[in-house]
């Protein structure tokens, strides 16, 4: 075998340069070379060239690598180096080794020369790896920690360390919407202030260790750290210019800083953040300014004002967020004003400190400003490096064609460009912007779990929402995890290059957080109220576009809902449409029940109509339908009954109902058939104008009041209801009248509530008029027609005061059996022309006065006549016949004639027989006077509140302030107080203490205001002392 000895001494003199260059690649290897490389490669397979390490701080590429590496191999399959580990390492100046740990992103074949080929890597730290995972979940009830963590740490080359203080807040929810891992993380640490930073294994570097392969932890940790944590010491750095100390043509004895190039410029120089917390109605803001004594003369105060909108600076989970807090605010405009002035203090340095680490502090020696910029100190000498590129170059000692792109460093050494800040300074990023969101999207209302369990349906309320009327909703693109339940025809998540869970779609109201809800209204206690219900499809906006602040502005339907009133194709409806309304199912119909509550408005042409119904299986079918009214099922069936309008039933109003039914009407009512002319889209009167009604009752009483006075002309008891009299306390058709005719107290006053309580005149606009309106609660029924109550049972009328009926015609009274008239005191029968007929056509004709006489009074005759049979006459005692000044008389056993005249007894013939007498059978009538007990009423208690006399001012009652002490048993109870006109009514209850004040409102009565002490009744005398002290104490 021929060696490179023998080779020189046949070689023509011209080529034992390529002799040499052959015997050096022969012997090409990385022992005691600057820069060493280990791959996943059998060692020394690629040794480095040259190479470009870029360092920074909280930067989107924490650490990037760019080696050319020399080989005699020239058939190295790329594919091979994909994704494992490397690590390049640098000489340092005491013998030792710096190392960079990474993993081959990219590999690059660039030809070959010499018999070496030549190939370019890119290590790249494992956050590369995050920035090329995309994803879109939700995470909730989480820290800021929590959240990075988890991400990061999804993939088996993260190794991180958290240096913080504290883990942030607890936020409800946090979205990761097509975003990457890595640019996820980013975002939420720049958001809590938090920097962060590449460190590299620096153990068992002395000889290279070998390599990592690409699901084992990284030789690299990602540490992110706060103000709090403390920084890598770098000692002194002196500063050097080229060839002093000991500086030589390949590099420096020593490593020293060559160039120091210190910058300040102008900029934002104050933050203010401002908020808004929609659950507490105020503004929620944080401010940060630099100091005046720290700012140049000639910079003013330069504020960047940021309204960053609503639900933002709060703490805690959803089910119990706090309010938005200031201490929060300040936090995050100080960390951004910190990022801020970071950037306008910075320093371009160049060395060749091999140490020289991202992150770490250094104090800057032997340079003539001292620290100082401008003549303006930073308070020490003290820095930190913010980002750094490296550039070094190994001695191979072969010759290689140059690369273009090559960095300019000689071989054989080393040199950096760096920036870096002031110690004092908060290392701190800007904020970072959340993807905006691509529009609106769709979400489907969660329920929540109510003891069935996830996925159970039977489990799930109803609905679900808070006091202010928010949902929680799940996105169709959550991913399940192995135990939830996405959406329907939703993705199972899967699992994370690491095998952990991923997915977040519980499908319940842990999902999300809660959202506010569009309404068409909404104020302070007045506006509309939607609550979405669970399983449907609502539309869903987000505030300033951030996909963690969503909104519903809407519901949609979809195919596998029943529509209400479907319509169009497919919908045997048979209208094109012109069904409208709200339909609210029964909450429980998943249960078996049905039933809805319905508005419904039909825009049919010439046939409009409106209803509102309420049905379910527990309390029947109500509706209250206008307009065109038609036959429309308001259940849903197989048929589709409820798309098509049925036949015609009428026109107008119609209501109905199972159930019962109550009409209240707190100021008066008035039923009435009474047409009004139309005006405009109204009529042309008031709501209460009843000027026919009052006519009508003028009419009435003067007819009353007419035959009154006739009959008392006459002898006969008057209509006193018919009577004159004065407002609401005159005669019971006066007062109805007064209350309803404007021309006495039926009307509003001149102004109410600040508005002119008048009406215009008939063809003007003129305000004239006073506005009718009932002067008490009464009720009136009016028609200008018939009129019939009718009852196929029981028919009953009753009043506390006085009944009138009235007609200017005939007053009729039909029963087909029995016709009863009662009165506790006087009956009075009297017609003003006619007669009065008592007629019992196959019965007795009975006139009876039990107590006193009866008498028959005629202006003229008195017939008395059977038809049939006799006519018998009865006394207890005697029968006195009188005419003129002739008397016959009936008493006992004898007969007496008295006249003045003759006494002519005439006759055919004349028979005296002898004494003979004869008993009459007389009818028993009853005995004394029945005792007639007065008709009461127990009191309902519609108001009771115990007061003490001061707190009632005696203008406030219609009747004066009483005190009255009773003696009672302990068995009497509340009492019944009669409710007859004139009387003040009461209401007693046995109490076994003294009672305080007790102020009543009773149904039907007055105020009336007692105090009542109740003891067991022993002496009567004593009682009557107390009456006597009360009444001194009024």
């Amino acid at each position: 075998m021929w060696g490179t000895q023998d080779l020189s001494a046949v070689l023509p003199e011209g080529a034992s340069g390529l002799l040499a260059q052959l015997r050096a690649a022969l012997s090409l290897t990385q022992n005691t070379r600057l820069l060493q490389l280990d791959t996943a490669l059998p060692s020394g397979t690629l040794i480095p060239e040259r190479c470009s390490v870029h360092e920074a701080l909280h930067a989107e590429q924490p650490f990037l690598a760019e080696l050319d590496c020399v080989s005699t191999h020239s058939g190295i399959p790329l594919t091979s180096l994909m994704g494992t580990g490397a690590t390049l390492q640098l000489r340092l100046q005491d013998g030792g080794w710096r190392a960079w740990h990474g993993h081959v992103a990219r590999a690059a074949h660039l030809g070959s020369d010499g018999g070496l080929t030549r190939y370019r890597l890119q290590l790249r730290d494992f956050t590369h790896w995050a920035s090329l995972r995309r994803d879109t979940r939700i995470f909730q009830d989480q820290t800021a920690a929590d959240i990075v963590q988890s991400v990061l740490m999804a993939h088996p080359q993260a190794q991180l360390r958290l240096d913080v203080s504290h883990p942030g807040p607890v936020r409800a929810i946090t979205t990761q919407y097509r975003e990457t891992d890595w640019a996820f993380a980013q975002r939420l640490m720049a958001s809590e202030g938090w920097s962060w930073r590449i460190d590299h294994d620096p153990h068992n570097t002395d000889s290279p260790s070998g390599t990592t392969s690409l699901l084992t932890p990284s030789r690299h940790t990602l540490v992110v750290f706060d103000a709090q944590a403390p920084r890598p010491e770098l000692g002194t750095l002196r500063f050097s210019r080229p060839g002093m100390r000991g500086a030589t043509p390949d590099g420096f004895a020593q490593d020293t800083l060559t160039a120091w190039a210190p910058a300040r410029q102008v900029g934002t120089n104050a933050i203010t953040l401002g908020a808004w917390d929609e659950r507490q109605l105020s503004g929620v803001s944080g401010s940060s300014a630099l100091p005046d004594a720290q700012r140049p003369p000639g910079v003013p105060m330069l504020e960047r004002y940021v309204g960053v909108g609503e639900r933002q600076f709060a703490d805690g989970r959803v089910a119990d967020a706090q309010h938005g807090a200031p201490d929060l605010a300040n936090a995050r405009a100080q960390a951004w004003l910190d990022a801020l002035l970071l950037a306008q203090q910075t320093v371009e340095g160049q060395g060749a400190v091999r140490a020289l680490s991202v992150g770490a502090t250094f104090t800057l020696a032997e340079h003539f400003t001292s620290g100082a910029l401008d003549g303006s100190t930073f308070g020490s000498n003290a820095f930190s490096v913010i980002g750094i590129t490296h550039e070094a170059a190994n001695n191979l000692g072969v010759r290689t064609a140059p690369l273009a792109s090559a960095t300019k460093v000689e071989a054989g050494s080393y040199r950096n460009r760096f920036q870096a800040a002031p110690g004092h300074l908060r290392l701190v990023p800007a904020p970072l912007a959340a993807p905006p969101s691509p529009g609106l999207q769709t979400a489907v209302v969660m329920a929540q779990l109510s003891g069935g369990g996830v996925g159970s349906d039977a489990g799930r309320t109803a609905i679900h929402s808070d006091r202010d009327g928010r949902i929680r909703i799940q996105f169709p693109w959550q991913r399940g995890a192995p135990d939830d339940t996405p959406l329907a025809g939703g993705l199972a998540a899967p699992a994370s290059p690491n095998g952990q869970t991923t997915g977040h779609a519980p499908g319940d109201a842990r999902g999300g957080t809660w959202v506010r809800v569009l309404q068409d209204q909404a104020g302070p206690d007045w506006g509309a109220v939607f609550t979405p219900r669970p399983g449907t499809e609502v539309l869903v906006d987000f505030i300033d576009g951030d996909i963690d602040r969503p909104i519903v502005i809407g519901q949609l339907h979809n195919g596998p809902h029943t529509l209400p009133w479907p319509a169009g194709a497919g919908s045997q409806a048979n209208h094109p449409g012109t069904l409208s309304g709200w339909h609210h199912p029964l909450l429980d119909e998943a249960g078996g029940q049905s039933g809805a509550n319905q508005w419904l408005i039909d825009d049919s042409q010439g046939q409009l109509r409106m209803r509102l119904l309420s049905y379910s299986a527990s309390h029947g079918h109500s509706e209250l339908s206008l307009g065109h009214l038609v036959q429309h099922s308001a259940r849903h069936d197989a048929q589709g009954s409820q798309a098509r309008r049925g036949h015609w039933l009428g026109e107008g109003f119609y209501g109905h109902t199972e159930g019962w039914a109550v009409v209240r009407a707190g100021q008066g009512m008035l039923l009435s058939t009474s047409a009004r002319a139309a005006q405009g889209s109204s009529v042309a009167s008031t709501q209460m104008d009843a000027s026919e009604a009052v006519a009508q009752l003028r009419a009435s009483r003067q007819l009353g009041q007419a035959l009154g006075d006739s009959a008392r002309q006459q002898g006969a008891l008057g209509l006193d209801s018919h009577g004159d009299g004065h407002g609401d306390n005159g005669p019971a058709w006066m007062a109805h009248t007064a209350a309803m005719a404007p021309a006495a107290s039926g009307k509003l006053p001149a102004t109410l509530n600040g508005q002119d309580a008048r009406k215009a005149q008939a063809g003007s606009r003129t305000l004239a008029d006073p506005v009718e309106a009932f002067a008490r609660a009464q009720l009136h029924l009016d028609t200008p027609s018939s009129a019939a109550l009718v009852s196929a049972e029981h028919l009953s009328m009753f009043s506390g005061q006085d009944t009138s009926l009235s007609t200017q015609g005939d007053a009729h009274l039909t029963a087909a059996h029995t016709l009863s008239a009662v009165s506790g005191q006087t009956t009075s029968l009297y017609t003003h022309a006619g007669g009065i007929h008592a007629i019992a056509a196959n019965a007795t004709l009975s006139l009876r006065a039990h107590t006193d006489a009866q008498q028959l009074w005629a202006d003229q005759d008195i017939t008395v006549q059977s038809t049939t049979d006799e006519v018998r006459v009865f006394a207890q005692d005697s029968i006195t016949l009188t005419a003129g000044q002739s008397q016959i008389t009936l008493q006992g056993g004898d007969i007496t004639f008295t006249c003045p005249g003759s006494f002519t007894v005439k006759g055919a013939s004349h028979e005296w027989g002898g004494g003979a007498n004869a008993s009459s059978s007389l009818l028993a009538l009853p005995s004394g006077t029945h005792q007639i007990e007065a008709v009461s009423t127990p009191l309902e208690r519609v108001y009771g509140q115990a007061v003490s006399v001061e707190e009632v001012p005696a203008e406030w009652l219609p009747n004066p302030i009483s005190r009255q002490v009773k003696g009672y048993l302990q068995s009497q109870s509340v009492a019944e107080a009669p409710m007859s006109r004139g009387q003040v009514s009461s209401e007693t209850m046995l109490l076994d203490r003294p009672a305080d004040l007790q102020l009543w409102l009773l149904s039907s009565a007055a105020w009336h205001v007692s105090e009542d002490v109740l003891q067991p009744l022993e002496d009567s005398s004593v009682h009557q002392e107390d009456r006597g002290e009360d009444d001194n104490d009024q």
